[in-house]
């Protein structure tokens, strides 16, 4: 029951920018145990609360709340529709405008990474309220791309959470999973737009930030957590990085797992607030576009240090039996040990 995680390393205060938008035998007898000392261990086996295993099911319809915002209320059934149409091979389905079509190919990057990959957007067309689609491959190796996704990112989660808990705590399991499974690709050409896509990230194990984060996003989303993409010029303006917004219990959080590639086992850049997160990278929070637009700004601002006592763990330990989290400090190695709640 005890989930480990633990790597020796240093934290590095000063991060560089990383590119744009880690037996032998021997004789024994055999004791029977008197009647009291039997009665003993069943009774102590009994006090143990068990945690219940966190079962997840695939969900093909997942969108961030904040896209309402953003495009209006119905865009969630505009984007589940969409959803379907590809998920069924259809040829068509109702869209307003080109416009529309481009929103929803933008959000499918964080909540249906498929239509990227699936889609050839040059060739679809829109007209008289009816998309086009046009797909990059035939009948049968569509179902062999849909089954070998689902199946992906039902491992991932799956493997990452093995008991319900908190959401702070699923989410925290996925953050690391994300940052043992993923490489940063630091070869990829930003220009390769056919390249660069969740999808790629996620079936291939190797991403830019961008990637990354709608990977992480689409995680979050398929077990319930609300997430966005926040992207952000540095201080003087010269590259530009791309992280995740969380939603946990009503408030906002950053979380970075691009950086965590580089830190795999660590809480660097779990849970941080706006002053935390310009600190790590030098990105203003005057310059963060949230969610690809520039509206609603002020309901954004995270300011809620909840988490604060993860940020200098080097390593982590979950223990699901006590519902205890122990995290190793680093540079002094000193261990704190915390309650779930």
């Amino acid at each position: 029951m005890l989930q480990k995680y633990k790597i020796p390393m240093i934290l590095i205060l000063s991060i560089t920018m990383i590119i744009l938008s880690g037996c032998g035998s021997k004789e024994s007898v055999t004791e029977v145990p008197s009647v009291s000392e039997s009665s003993l261990e069943k009774e102590t086996i009994s006090e143990i609360s068990m945690p219940e295993e966190f079962r997840f099911e695939f969900n093909p319809h997942v969108i961030s709340r904040d896209y309402a915002l953003l495009y209006g209320e119905n865009i969630s059934e505009e984007f589940y529709s969409f959803c379907d149409a590809i998920l069924h091979k259809e040829e068509a389905f109702a869209c307003i405008s080109r416009e529309r079509l481009f929103q929803m190919l933008e959000i499918s990057n964080s909540c249906f990474p498929l239509a990227q990959e699936l889609i050839d957007k040059e060739k679809t067309t829109v007209s008289d309220g009816v998309c086009h689609l046009v797909y990059r491959y035939e009948a049968a190796q569509i179902d062999e791309i849909i089954y070998a996704f689902e199946k992906k990112v039902y491992d991932v989660i799956q493997n990452a959470i093995p008991y319900e808990e908190p959401d702070w705590i699923k989410a925290m399991e996925l953050f690391t999973a994300v940052a043992k499974k993923d490489t940063y690709d630091s070869f990829a050409a930003l220009e390769d737009s056919l390249k660069l896509k969740t999808y790629r990230v996620i079936m291939e194990d190797t991403g830019i930030c961008q990637e990354i984060t709608g990977e992480y996003i689409y995680y979050l989303l398929q077990i319930g957590i609300d997430a966005i993409p926040v992207s952000a010029l540095n201080e003087d303006l010269s590259e530009a990085h791309e992280w995740v917004l969380v939603n946990l219990d009503g408030k906002y959080y950053h979380m970075d797992p691009t950086y965590a590639t580089n830190y795999p086992d660590s809480l660097f850049f779990f849970g941080m607030d706006d002053i935390q997160r310009e600190y790590y990278g030098s990105l203003p929070a005057e310059n963060y576009v949230y969610a690809e637009s520039d509206l609603y700004r002020d309901i954004y601002t995270v300011t809620d240090r909840r988490f604060e006592k993860f940020w200098l763990a080097e390593s982590y330990e979950i223990d699901h039996i006590s519902r205890k989290i122990s995290v190793t400090e680093t540079n002094t190695g000193e261990i704190h040990i915390y309650d779930f709640e």
